[in-house]
């Protein structure tokens, strides 16, 4: 069993990371801004105007700072130097893209605090929308990357699709097992933080055993941080979440905890299990019920052992560069990430 990470003795929380992150990287970050804005330029108004609502909502642009900082963590501060800047600004669209389209597979109503866009403009907009930022995703990759960058970013796409489809083919199956929910969530999560990072150190000359940390570094971190997303779901609030409490239950999606709990339950729990995943509602008792479930069971717990597993292996992975405020903002990134749940 992995060691649990001592969270308590980190005195940060997630977002002083992030903003501690955004200051280092500040102006890779304003770079990165106004080249996102100038690439939702459109000639047609509802794509600029959908684009910037999705975009500009709040986010923390947390792939495009692993992009940046990975470049940084080399000790490369190369003036004028723009590859990096593109290419960040192509994972903020491949992200984007793909909150798009999940939204509207997952018939969401809300995220960071907002109406989703498939509520505000409808399920049809949303998707075309979607299609847009992934073409200038790709029109960004051909113009700063490398033959090397574009495929990773490439078979990222590929990845995050088959992720995505592997889950509604998953759709309210509690036999799921847990490779199964890590394929899943590599697709959906992790591989997009991997390649956010990739490309950043390939910007950065990074050498083969570099690159290969920082792929490490990024699938890791990204396996921890959805880890620890669903298990919020079932222990948080609002204000940590940026959206309501319950969805995924609501949902009826099938995530860890609710992966463990049903193959730890008796015959009857594992009849209300089925039972409120398969026809989910907004019953608060039921919700209670399930927490109660996992609770008895220890699949939080449980939970956040493995997302420590993944932390301290993405730690690990960093180990092979010099201490600079680059790996240690990205360190404690992780820390505090993982601290989340608390």
């Amino acid at each position: 069993m992995a060691e649990i990470i001592p969270i308590h003795q980190h005195k940060e929380d997630f977002n002083d990371c992030i903003k501690n992150l955004s200051e280092l990287c500040k102006e890779d970050l304003t770079s990165i801004n106004t080249l996102i804005l100038e690439k939702l330029d459109s000639s047609v108004p509802l794509i600029q105007e959908i684009g910037k609502y999705l975009i500009l909502s709040g986010g923390k642009r947390l792939r495009p700072l692993l992009t940046a900082s990975c470049f940084h963590i080399l000790n490369n501060n190369s003036i004028g130097k723009l590859s990096h800047i593109g290419l960040a600004a192509a994972v903020e669209f491949i992200h984007a893209a793909t909150l798009l389209h999940d939204d509207v597979v997952d018939l969401s109503k809300d995220r960071r605090g907002n109406l989703t866009a498939n509520e505000v403009w409808g399920n049809k907009t949303s998707v075309l929308v979607g299609d847009f930022l992934f073409s200038r995703s790709f029109q960004l990759m051909t113009k700063y990357g490398t033959i090397e960058t574009l495929k990773i970013l490439s078979d990222t796409s590929v990845v995050i699709s088959e992720g995505e489809v592997l889950e509604i083919s998953n759709d309210k199956n509690l036999e799921m097992n847990e490779d199964t929910y890590f394929q899943v969530i590599n697709g959906k999560t992790a591989s997009l933080f991997s390649a956010a990072c990739q490309v950043g150190g390939l910007s950065g000359g990074a050498k083969e055993n570099q690159h290969k940390a920082l792929k490490s570094f990024g699938t890791n971190f990204g396996m921890a941080f959805q880890l620890i997303d669903d298990a919020l779901d079932y222990s948080s609030n609002l204000k940590k979440m940026g959206k309501n409490i319950g969805d995924d239950f609501k949902e009826g999606k099938i995530t860890l905890p609710i992966i463990l709990s049903y193959g730890r339950s008796n015959n009857k729990e594992k009849d209300f299990l089925q039972k409120v995943i398969e026809k989910p509602d907004s019953n608060e008792n039921n919700f209670i019920l399930i927490k109660e479930l996992l609770t008895k069971y220890n699949c939080i717990e449980d939970t956040l052992t493995r997302a420590n597993h993944f932390a301290e292996v993405a730690i690990d992975s960093l180990s092979i560069f010099p201490d600079n405020e680059y790996k240690k903002a990205l360190i404690k990134l992780i820390k505090t990430s993982i601290k989340r749940l608390n």
